[in-house]
């Protein structure tokens, strides 16, 4: 009688005498994953990190839990332009800088003054569009404030938003004025509504958004632009291949007329500083 060798403790022989196969199922499991692990994967869209303080609409604003405006709908534009997954992190707008110096985020939209730039680290692109500020009162108020030396020299309470551009303003111009740091803009409106402040400085959009609604009765804003300021987004000194591809987008945009669309959507009459 012809004899067959026996397998070695723990070694599995290819096939059984009847021709079968005797490998282990986990055989053909390991066979995929291999051909799966040689085959390379396709390389993931690169993300861009938006900072976004979501207290300033049009700009950005929470609706029910998703981050809508102007701003929004320009950094997913930017994004599909530039070939690159949108990421937002909302933020207090004071922690904007930090967080982009210190790498948490790529890039805001926003308005600083050109000097604090190269103390920053931070490059500006094109602007986006022209802003500055602007002021809001109660209507009963317009008589006190008819003039623009009045808001100047006013001795009332004047509102701002801690760590921005309206808080420059106020501590810079209106010496005499009782001037009141408040959280963000919604915490600024309903101050002026209550009667707690007198004047409300802030982003032209935001005066423009809240004086301009049809249902609005008690604020007005007074639409003469108190500083002169551009919209553009902020990147840090060393990421210039970023800040150049931002400034193609912009530069295309203008030519192709989109830009003027997306601002559009959000702010039907566009507020201009300057003249």
């Amino acid at each position: 009688m012809r004899s067959y060798p026996t397998a070695a403790p723990g070694v599995f022989p290819s096939r059984r005498h009847d021709g079968r196969d005797r490998r282990p199922r986990g055989y053909a499991v390991l066979l995929i994953v291999l051909i799966l692990t040689a085959t390379p994967a396709p390389a993931a869209e690169p993300t861009l990190r938006f900072g976004i303080a979501a207290d300033t609409p049009p700009l950005a604003f929470s609706d029910d839990g998703v981050l809508r405006g102007l701003e929004i709908d320009l950094a997913r534009a930017l994004c599909q332009d530039l070939g690159m997954e949108m990421r937002l992190r909302a933020l207090p707008r004071p922690r904007l800088v930090e967080a982009l110096r210190g790498g948490r985020i790529d890039v805001f939209l926003g308005t600083l003054p050109p000097d604090e730039l190269q103390v920053l680290r931070l490059a500006a692109s094109e602007p986006v569009m022209e802003t500055g500020q602007m002021a809001l009162i109660r209507t009963d108020d317009l008589p006190t404030f008819a003039r623009a030396v009045d808001l100047i020299t006013t001795h009332r309470r004047v509102g701002y938003e801690r760590g921005s551009a309206g808080a420059r303003f106020v501590q810079a111009n209106l010496t005499q004025a009782e001037r009141v740091p408040l959280a963000d803009a919604a915490v600024g409106v309903a101050a002026l509504r209550r009667g707690d402040i007198d004047v409300f400085v802030h982003d032209a959009t935001t005066v423009w958004a809240v004086a301009a609604a049809a249902e609005e009765t008690q604020l007005i804003g007074l639409f003469r632009p108190l500083t002169d300021e551009r919209l553009a987004w902020f990147v840090r000194d060393q990421d210039q291949p970023l800040l150049a591809a931002i400034d193609g987008v912009i530069s295309d945009w203008r030519a192709n007329g989109r830009l003027a669309t997306l601002i559009n959507r959000w702010l039907p009459i566009q507020v201009r500083v300057g003249d």
